[in-house]
């Protein structure tokens, strides 16, 4: 489960952004800041007036109490969806009036109250870990007031989006409907400061300053931060799942970080052996992984649905098996096309390959002429090709299926490949007993690959410093103390350092200021004696 925490000041686009990053995730959304409206509603409701000199907070607070422990209130976490309800009555356009806008500082402000939110709002959090829940299990985006801090200190992402006063300013007014959430958002700001702050950020919180970012360019940083928890935690799943593994010394350093510690490169062989899951974009693969382990992949009807490996685990007769969805490979992949570098990379690191065809031809292709191009792509890239195989003919529930397997075993012998082959299907879940029983033996009984390659150096003591971007005519060049260290710790000739360098920029803000600096697309970055073109 992924838990995206994102605070910030009024007029941010919290509620707008948060919404579509739980959209494109399949996430749920929980909007914080609508659950102290409702409170202030259902107060001035039961008739408190929050206008009173002195307000009664002992009265206002067992009133909110009840409010959640009587089941009056309710929440909907869809984010096409995200009705409030008070005794099964749509309150959501009734809390965003200006009267409830005006008066749900005075609520929110007491701290007992905010005591009572706080309990409330875990409460929908901690929910979305469960297969039950909306999300399935996968994740939830919440917004609001303290989430950062208070709320969910301990999510996976955590993010303050702010932008300048004026900015929000100009925002919350061109939102101004009818009254609905044209509040000025200084005395807001004001209001709200009294019990919590939003404009710094705490200890692991990023911040992401949208002043000058419209709303596609604000979710796709927000995508980006999100897949990089994503890619941590599905690692970190990995390496727990490897634990009781008999690995050897290399392995081990891998996985519990000392192969790049001290900045020192080591050269030598790296042990891998995983399962790779290979074939043409849309053959099932993903379909597949989701039917066999815990994984949970994005499945779609159209190409290149996974842009990442995706990872799962199965346990078979007390045995884990390490299996990677590598993307769907095209014609050209050995050069590159369709992101094949990247994949095939991953690729090479397994011992054993689950060559997945759409047996059927669902969409039009031949899979006999699509197993000879995913392994002529295999060829091009090394000897990839050579590496065994279990041919996995999947949508065998389909028409014209069984003429295919027939087919595609004579061209096999005709090959004189002896590939274990086994007839499935992911739609009906027939035939992964023997699959995954076979390719338990396999793997067992064949030996790790020794892959030659430079290990790439992290040096975990280059810390981020005080940096600026000076801008020199059409070049711009970031300077501070830290740069000379983090040239010196990356190797500008290997890919993955390159990975983590940019990363790294990313991380300390270095981009963010370039791209406030005016820095675009193609536009040169001087760093010390390197130069780059600057990419977002």
């Amino acid at each position: 489960m992924i838990r995206v925490a994102i605070d910030g000041p009024a007029g941010v686009g919290k509620s707008s952004t948060s919404k579509a990053l739980a959209k494109y995730y399949g996430f749920a959304y929980l909007d914080t800041g609508a659950m102290y409206r409702a409170c202030a509603w259902w107060c001035m409701h039961k008739g408190i007036d929050l206008d009173a000199e002195t307000i009664d907070e002992q009265l206002v607070t067992e009133t909110v109490g009840e409010f959640f422990t009587d089941g009056h209130f309710d929440i909907s976490v869809d984010p096409d969806d995200p009705k409030v309800y008070a005794d099964d009555e749509d309150i959501s356009e009734a809390i965003r009036s200006s009267e409830v806008s005006s008066h749900v500082s005075k609520v929110s402000n007491i701290i007992p109250v905010r005591h009572v939110l706080i309990a409330a709002q875990r409460a929908y959090i901690a929910r979305e870990a469960s297969v039950d829940s909306f999300s399935e299990g996968a994740g939830i985006v919440a917004e609001g007031r303290d989430i950062t801090t208070v709320v969910a200190p301990d999510a996976e992402v955590r993010i303050l989006l702010t932008a300048r006063e004026e900015v929000r300013q100009a925002r919350r007014s061109g939102q101004a409907v009818s009254g609905v959430g044209g509040e000025n958002v200084a005395a807001r700001d004001k209001a709200d400061s009294k019990v919590t702050n939003f404009t710094s950020a705490a200890e692991g919180v990023l911040t992401v300053d949208n002043s000058d970012l419209n709303f596609g360019e604000t979710l796709d940083v927000l995508v980006r931060i999100v897949d990089d928890a994503i890619e941590e935690q599905e690692y970190r799943q990995y390496v727990s799942n490897l634990e009781g593994y008999e690995l050897d010394e290399g392995d081990e350093e891998l996985i519990d970080g000392t192969a790049f510690s001290g900045g020192e490169s080591k050269n030598g062989p790296k042990p891998v052996g995983v399962l790779a899951v290979v074939g043409r974009p849309n053959v099932g693969k993903s379909t597949i992984l989701s039917v066999v382990t815990s994984a949970k992949p994005k499945i779609g009807n159209y190409h290149f649905t996974t842009l990442t490996p995706n990872l799962g685990i199965v346990r078979r007769h007390g045995k884990d098996i390490v299996l990677a969805d590598i993307p769907g490979l095209i014609e050209g992949a050995a050069d590159g096309a369709g992101l094949g570098h990247d994949f095939l990379r991953h690729v090479e690191r397994t011992r054993l390959l689950l060559h997945v065809l759409d047996i059927a031809g669902s969409e039009g292709r031949d899979p006999v002429e699509d197993f000879d191009q995913i392994n002529h792509e295999l060829a091009n890239y090394g000897e990839l090709a050579e590496r065994p195989q279990i041919v996995v003919c999947n949508k065998s529930d389909l028409p014209d299926s069984e003429e295919n397997v027939a087919r595609l075993k004579a061209h096999l012998a005709e090959l004189g490949l002896d590939y274990p082959v086994f007839v499935v299907s992911a739609a009906t879940h027939q035939g992964f007993d023997a699959l995954l029983d076979k390719t338990g033996d396999m793997l067992e009984a064949l030996p790790p690959i020794v892959h030659f390659e430079e290990e790439v150096s992290y040096d975990d003591s280059v810390k981020p410093g005080t940096f600026e971007v000076v801008r020199d005519g059409a070049v711009f060049e970031v300077v501070g103390s830290s740069m000379q260290r983090l040239i010196d710790s990356v190797n500008f000739d290997d890919e993955e350092s390159m990975s983590w360098f940019h990363r790294t920029l990313r991380k300390w803000g270095v981009i963010d200021a370039l791209r406030k600096a005016g820095a675009q697309e193609g536009d040169t970055v001087r760093i010390i004696d390197m130069e780059f073109d600057f990419v977002e």
